[in-house]
């Protein structure tokens, strides 16, 4: 999908948005709403007519939902906006080196890395290498101290054999020494290859993983061209 495909599609999708159909339903009831409070103005008891406050506040009820559906209008439109900012931006880094939160990366030479955060000390932390069709491949146990780490695999699983060069993905279980489950941020670094423009926030992917725009933390011109 090109850019303004994309922008075509978000456009399209705003022109259909929720606060279009409210304001055209807004524009006849406010016509039913002239002719009830007219009509009503008409036949009110001459003995008891209607404050102007009550008047007031019919009219200010009226107006406080045109500018509810107002300010949605506007709301999508800000958010038509940033997609299509979005879109314009992700679609540059075809090809770049970027680096986010994601699982995966590639085993090339004999060597894959990973970097990685936890939120607190975990001395109970697995790391779990696994394979394009979803196997364990190589397991290791750490005593993760709080802050970033890296680690870096040779490419051989439990029992010292090479693995093929590809994609793996890296799964960490991360515990305190109580067994409170501890948040861990794993992040890779790669070209991107793809990215889905079909959301407000494309998604990319790096080193046959997906990874969000909004997840990207780092660009460059990778070190050698694809």
């Amino acid at each position: 999908m090109d850019i303004a495909s994309a922008s075509a599609a978000v456009q399209a999708a705003a022109s259909g948005s929720q606060s279009s159909t409210a304001s055209a339903a807004l524009a006849g009831n406010f016509d039913t709403f002239l002719r009830l409070l007219t009509t009503q103005l008409k036949h009110q008891d001459p003995t008891n007519p209607m404050s102007s406050d009550q008047f007031t506040q019919q009219l200010v009820q009226m107006s406080g939902v045109e500018q509810s559906i107002q300010t949605n209008r506007n709301l999508e439109t800000l958010i038509t906006a940033y997609a299509i900012q979005n879109s314009n931006l992700s679609v540059s880094l075809l090809g770049k080196e970027v680096t986010g939160s994601g699982t995966g990366a590639v085993l090339k030479d004999g060597t894959a890395n990973w970097d990685f955060a936890v939120a607190a000390d975990a001395p109970d932390t697995t790391l779990q290498v696994i394979n394009a069709d979803g196997a364990t491949v190589y397991t290791k146990k750490m005593d993760a101290a709080k802050g970033d780490h890296q680690f870096e695999w040779d490419g051989k699983d439990g029992n010292g054999v090479e693995q093929l060069d590809g994609t793996y993905f890296l799964k960490i279980v991360a515990n305190t020494a109580s067994g409170a489950p501890v948040a861990v941020d794993t992040r890779t670094t790669g070209i991107v290859t793809a990215i889905d423009l079909t959301s407000t926030d494309p998604i990319l992917t790096v080193n046959g993983a997906q990874i969000r725009y909004s997840q990207v933390t780092s660009i460059k011109q990778p070190d050698t061209p694809i």
